[in-house]
């Protein structure tokens, strides 16, 4: 079915004039203004009336299968919904195991994928868990980067962290060159991504590795860079050198200055905010607290929601333009995991888009091509979730 959206303030992510978007299958086959549905085909007009339309977001790293499990079997996550993405706006996600890869496994993570694939949005996985060595699919990382097509890297790999495996350098490079070779035959980013945790080393096993080693920086992945302002600071190093670095939304324990929003500000004023910057949510994920001797006081959920949450109050309260703003959870990350036909609203990319109303909240979601939320109602749902 073709779809006509008509009226529209295009945000492609960089601002467009009022625009009109052809949608044919699973693609955008046009843009531009006074665009009419062809006579012979049955096709479906939306006018939007001058609303804003963004490129779907790309949320890479959430627990879709479920995590937790850090106070016991009650406390891990349960899966994630179909309609707990859409909702929020993802279009496409990438998945991940976090500190539990003993009762969750890299083939329920990959099921998990291809269930919401075929529920409707577009998903992606990294390989391994927080422990080192890494579980995997296969026999190797690169193998699975090579022959398992929704494998994009490794990750979420913990340093620095008392829940890590607490890796050795040695092996932190074998990691990287594995997910180096294998991406590289694969075609795709074989980034390792990194989970940090508050512990005193930081990046610094990653600038010995660097500064030792023929790997290059962009080999690296690092999230939760806003979780200290010591981390902080090493990331912007990280940043200046060429490397990635991820922001973690949703971090509402947090001083306000290392809360995303705040962040993006302080970047963007150092004039630092370049396309190497990404945010995700961390969803589904467990949110345990410790005390300062690592005890376990208490434990959230995080959402998905936070994602564009963070990112809206960055424009509507701390002024960043929309279009910069955007990139960090839309082109940014299809160029960093190198997404095919993401990130963008262009001809011939995929038809992944999100409405906004005049207060910037999500409205409507279309990917591939199909409405998941129209009106703030689910349109979609997924297979055995509840329509409450």
């Amino acid at each position: 079915m073709w779809k006509l959206i008509k009226n529209a303030k295009l945000y492609c992510p960089e601002c467009s004039e009022n625009t009109d978007i052809l949608v044919v299958g699973t693609s955008i086959a046009a843009i531009g203004k006074n665009i009419g549905l062809p006579n012979f085909v049955e096709g479906e007009e939306i006018d939007l009336q001058d609303k804003t339309v963004v490129p779907g977001f790309i949320d890479a790293h959430v627990h879709i299968c479920g995590g937790g499990g850090e106070a016991g079997p009650a406390s891990r996550t349960p899966e994630i919904n179909l309609s707990q993405l859409t909702r929020a706006g993802t279009t496409t996600v990438v998945g991940c195991l976090g500190t539990d890869s003993i009762s969750r496994s890299m083939s329920e993570l990959l099921v998990k994928a291809n269930a919401l694939q075929d529920e409707g949005i577009s998903t992606f996985i990294y390989s391994g868990g927080y422990q080192v060595p890494m579980r995997t699919l296969l026999v190797t990382l690169e193998q699975d980067l090579v022959l398992i097509h929704k494998v994009i890297g490794a990750g979420e790999i913990a340093i620095s962290d008392h829940r890590s495996g607490q890796p050795q350098i040695a092996q932190l490079e074998h990691l990287a060159a594995q997910a180096r070779v294998g991406g590289m035959l694969a075609g795709k980013a074989g980034v390792v991504h990194l989970h940090l945790g508050e512990g005193k080393r930081g990046l610094d096993p990653i600038f010995k590795i660097l500064e030792e080693t023929e790997i290059p920086i962009t080999q690296f992945m690092p999230t939760h860079i806003n979780r200290t302002h010591a981390l902080l600071e090493q990331g912007i190093k990280f940043l200046l050198a060429g490397g990635y670095i991820d922001l973690t939304a949703g971090c509402d324990d947090f001083p306000e200055e290392l809360q995303v929003p705040s962040v993006l500000k302080m970047l963007y004023q150092r004039q630092i905010l370049n396309d190497r910057i990404t945010v995700t949510s961390d969803g589904n994920g467990s949110m345990p607290q410790y005390n300062e001797t690592g005890v376990l006081i208490g434990m959230g959920i995080g959402s998905v929601e936070v994602l564009w949450r963070d990112i809206r109050k960055s424009v509507v309260h701390y002024g960043l333009p929309l279009e910069v703003a955007l990139r960090t959870i839309t082109s940014n990350v299809a160029n960093v995991l190198r997404l095919k036909n993401k990130g963008i609203i262009r001809v011939g990319y995929d038809a992944d888009l999100v409405v906004l109303d005049q207060d910037l909240e999500v409205q409507d979601v279309w990917a591939m091509g199909k409405c998941m939320l129209r009106n703030r109602k689910t349109q979609v749902w997924g297979t055995y979730e509840p329509r409450n």
